[in-house]
């Protein structure tokens, strides 16, 4: 079968065309770090590659709402660590204070110091974050995993009964006739409340220890999702560049050939 001129020059177009589409694709994955720029370049690929990064901005945005709840719970926890040293120092004043023998003016001085420390547990009350009161109110939740929240607790009641109670003993404290066995009625309610807020720390303090399980957990799935969207995207930049040098030359080579090729001449015409 004879070829003609025309021929021959519409199989060197299309083979130098295609070395040049292979050579551009190539060049583009080397300069940018992607196997694929658009969508049509690799449809399976694109969509795993949109499927992980949805995984990881969910996995990113649960981190900062741990981070957040974790502030959170160790600000409740620096407040009922307050809390506590302040109910421990009245447990020792109202010890020391509960004898028929103590003078009235050292009890007015426990009842001026109790005073001051119930202004100080009061200020505790009121301790913010993100201008939000940390201990008492509405107190937010926040989404740390798929289906999985925490909050901390209102602390309001406990508030409440620590300041009845220690109202109760500076007004015990102030009686006239001293009363020592009014002020001992209010040892065993204030003990009470230390264990309160004992067990409001100890239970804080498991949330905290829940929430750095989360962390880990949450943090090794970041990891597996970057590692598995860079397998998805990014190129083997050493493959690329071998593939590269052998596209150009493979193009070169193809530009030289169809130079060869396609010499007509006024011969060629006259023949």
């Amino acid at each position: 079968m004879r070829l003609t001129d025309v021929s021959i020059e519409r199989n060197f177009l299309y083979n130098v065309g295609f070395s040049e589409r292979r050579l551009q694709k190539l060049q583009d994955q080397a300069s940018s770090g992607k196997i694929f720029s658009r969508p049509q370049d690799d449809p399976l690929g694109v969509q795993r590659s949109i499927l992980l990064r949805h995984q990881l901005a969910e996995t990113t945005q649960y981190l900062r709402n741990l981070d957040r709840a974790r502030s959170w719970m160790e600000h409740v926890e620096v407040g009922l660590g307050q809390v506590t040293a302040a109910l421990e120092r009245v447990y020792e004043l109202a010890i020391s204070a509960a004898t028929d023998t103590t003078p009235k003016d050292a009890r007015e001085a426990v009842a001026m110091e109790i005073e001051e420390i119930m202004d100080e547990i009061e200020s505790i009350k009121a301790l913010k974050i993100e201008d939000k009161q940390v201990l008492v109110g509405d107190i937010p939740t926040w989404n740390v995993g798929d289906g999985v929240s925490v909050t901390a607790d209102d602390q309001e009641s406990l508030f409440t009964g620590i300041a009845t109670h220690l109202q109760a003993l500076v007004d015990a404290l102030r009686a006239d006739p001293p009363d020592a066995g009014a002020v001992k009625a209010t040892i065993d309610p204030i003990s009470q409340d230390l264990e309160a807020v004992l067990s409001a720390r100890a239970k804080n303090g498991a949330r905290i220890h829940r929430l750095d399980a989360l962390e880990s957990k949450l943090q090794g799935l970041d990891i597996e999702f970057k590692r598995l969207l860079s397998n998805v995207e990014d190129v083997d930049l050493t493959e690329v560049l071998v593939k590269l040098k052998s596209a150009e030359a493979s193009y070169q080579a193809a530009l030289g050939a169809g130079a060869r090729l396609i010499q007509p001449t006024l011969l060629d015409y006259l023949r």
